[in-house]
C-alpha cells in the first residue's frame, strides 16, 4: 500500500511541476527512480499478499526492464 501511495504521490509531484518530464526521474530519497522502482514493489507486494508465484514472475520481468531503462534516461536527462 505505500508502494502505491508513493506511486501516486509522485504523479502529483510531476503533474505540480507543470509536467517537466525530468520531475518523471528525479531521485527520492535514497531511491534513484522512484517512478520505476515504486510499481515494482507494488507488484512483488501484491505476489507477497496473495501468495502468487505468478505476479511475483511478472514483477521481476517488469524490474528487469523498467528500472535499467529509467536509469538510463535520468543519466541521460541529468547530463544536460
Amino acid at each position: 500500500m505505500v508502494a502505491l501511495i508513493s506511486y501516486y504521490a509522485l504523479w502529483a509531484r510531476y503533474l505540480h511541476s507543470g509536467r517537466a518530464w525530468v520531475e518523471l526521474y528525479r531521485p527520492t530519497l535514497a531511491v534513484p527512480v522512484p517512478m520505476a522502482v515504486a510499481p515494482v514493489v507494488a507488484f512483488l507486494a501484491a505476489a507477497a499478499w496473495l501468495s502468487n508465484p505468478w505476479i511475483a514472475a511478472a514483477a521481476v520481468v517488469l524490474a528487469a526492464g523498467h528500472i535499467p531503462a529509467a536509469v538510463l534516461i535520468a543519466r541521460a536527462a541529468t547530463s544536460r
